[in-house]
């Protein structure tokens, strides 16, 4: 027979669980400044392109040039506010994550979900309708 592990202490599992937390908020980060700089270049590149087209007479395309300066302008702002939205997000995420650990390892605040319990599967947790393992039936055979 297999012998039973012991159980990890509070704190461990509290830790491991911040641990968990903190990569999963610093990979939403990540994934989302990528995606954001992604469309910044593309609405850069598409400025630029434009830009380069309307070289010619300055007194046709002054309006244009004007409204491709507005764009690259506007574009810039809100990408600065993604970017602070992004990085708010994570702050609130990694704190969230250590107040949790924190909350339970000392045992104080709400009373949150138990935390993960490894434990092995027993015969009668397996769901109806499986079929019992090879070795099973030919052990039962004799």
């Amino acid at each position: 027979m297999w012998p039973t592990p012991d159980a990890f202490p509070r704190s461990t599992l509290c830790f491991t669980e911040m641990l968990g937390g903190l990569f999963l908020a610093s990979a939403d980060a990540a994934q989302r400044m990528q995606f954001l700089v992604g469309r910044l270049a593309v609405g850069t590149a598409d400025n630029c392109l434009r830009t380069h087209i309307l070289r010619g007479d300055d007194i046709v395309f002054a309006a244009d040039r004007a409204e491709l300066e507005h764009r690259i302008s506007l574009l810039m702002e809100a990408s600065a506010e993604g970017c602070v939205t992004i990085i708010r997000h994570y702050i609130e995420e990694v704190t969230a994550a250590h107040i949790r650990c924190l909350q339970g390892v000392f045992e104080t605040g709400a009373p949150t979900a138990p935390l993960l319990q490894l434990t092995r599967a027993t015969q009668s947790t397996k769901p109806a309708g499986l079929r019992p393992a090879r070795h099973a039936t030919l052990n039962a055979r004799g």
